[in-house]
């Protein structure tokens, strides 16, 4: 499955750094396409600008050809692509959008004249590519400071005939210096609910950044996971999606859960030194839906293993998993309430921070995945490998 890696920072078209994470997961996830720079040949010096792609979008090349100069600045223009063929004419100063590209030809000093093309070249989203793009429910992206952004997507799952729901948010505050994200998972979508309002919603922050932001992306049809590396720096996580049960779809139909760094959505720094991550369980910034419809806080193992990665309490000392002639075995991370287990996550792992670092890379039977750490805790349990596919 597609995974993306990169940074954002304040640069970008969004403004704040965490404002254009969300855009980039939802632009990913949703499986818009993406494009590269276009070239021009011709005798006029306008330019191709505000260009943009969407989830129908296919690879192929958009040739934009000026065909009527008649009246400059107010242009006609052919638009043709590779795969799609002819789509309706472009103007010269009009906002143009065919479902498939976007864009506006804008004049420059020296008018068009006939013959003067742009070329485009567009890749199809990796999601959309292989059936299993997200469906975007709501986009919500004010420029105001004081407003947050919301972001709610519905998945199809492996099979691609479920309905997921999940969601994240941009909340922040300048005068606190706090730049944040949240995960959260629901039971329904209902368009004229608010985000806290929508059907069985749980939601868990995660301390993110203004300035620029690392990030590791991946999705499939079922789940969400990003980590990412903001300030000083530290490492901050989060899991949206179906887990893996231990049953059947009748047994379990809707397993899902929702994990961040913090409980709710308080006002937290990423500077914060008591948040902590999602994966080691028992604490309320997991939350999986049971079949009951409430939302639990389930332990996960190994974590909740006293012998393994826990604290023993017969010599209250930390046990130490190392690896094994330089190979770390990766352990799923389960979930369990002490009495029962229910399944385990879908493509994050135990891994051994012994003579580990975070952000070093392993291939397993192929596959890419990478370490990353609890904030900036250290110590052999304060890890988690995360599959890159």
């Amino acid at each position: 499955m597609p995974f993306l890696t990169g940074f954002v920072d304040n640069t970008g078209s969004e403004g704040y750094a965490h404002w254009q994470m969300l855009d980039t997961i939802r632009r990913f996830a949703g499986g818009y396409g993406t494009h590269a720079a276009p070239t021009f040949a011709g005798t006029g010096t306008g330019a191709l600008s505000a260009i943009d792609t969407h989830p129908a979008s296919v690879s192929e090349t958009w040739t934009i050809a000026c065909t009527n100069a008649g009246t400059p600045g107010a242009e006609i223009w052919s638009v043709t692509g590779s795969v799609s063929g002819a789509k309706a004419n472009a103007t010269t100063g009009v906002a143009y959008d065919n479902g498939l590209v976007a864009f506006q030809v804008v004049a420059g000093a020296t008018p068009f004249a006939v013959g003067d093309q742009f070329s485009l070249r567009v890749t199809q989203g990796a999601l959309s590519a292989i059936g299993r793009a997200w469906t975007v429910l709501r986009y919500v992206n004010p420029i105001d400071i004081t407003q947050n952004r919301e972001l709610i997507l519905q998945g199809s799952g492996l099979s691609g005939t479920e309905q997921i729901f999940i969601g994240l948010r941009a909340y922040q505050s300048t005068t606190a210096d706090y730049y944040n994200l949240s995960v959260a998972g629901f039971t329904g979508y209902v368009p004229a609910n608010a985000f806290t309002a929508q059907p069985g919603y749980f939601e868990s922050g995660v301390p993110a950044h203004n300035l620029r932001v690392d990030y590791w992306l991946a999705v499939n049809g079922q789940r969400l996971i990003l980590a990412m590396k903001v300030g000083t720096p530290v490492y901050e996580s989060a899991y949206a999606g179906k887990f893996l049960p231990y049953g059947t779809p009748g047994q379990y139909p809707y397993p899902l859960v929702a994990g961040g760094m913090l409980v709710g959505v308080p006002a937290t720094r990423f500077s914060d030194p008591t948040h902590s991550d999602y994966i080691k369980g028992n604490r309320q910034n997991l939350g999986m839906l049971f079949v009951d419809g409430a939302w639990h806080n389930p332990e996960s193992w190994p974590w909740d293993n006293g012998v393994l990665a826990g604290v023993d309490p017969t010599n209250i000392t930390t046990p130490q998993l190392r690896d094994t002639g330089g190979n770390y075995p990766l352990l799923p991370a389960i979930l369990t309430d002490g009495a029962n287990v229910y399944g385990e996550l879908d493509g994050v792992y135990y891994i051994s921070g012994f003579n580990n670092v975070v952000e070093s890379t392993l291939s397993i039977n192929g596959t890419p995945h990478v370490v990353i750490q609890d904030v900036g805790r250290t110590s052999f349990t304060d890890y988690y490998a995360m599959r890159l596919d």
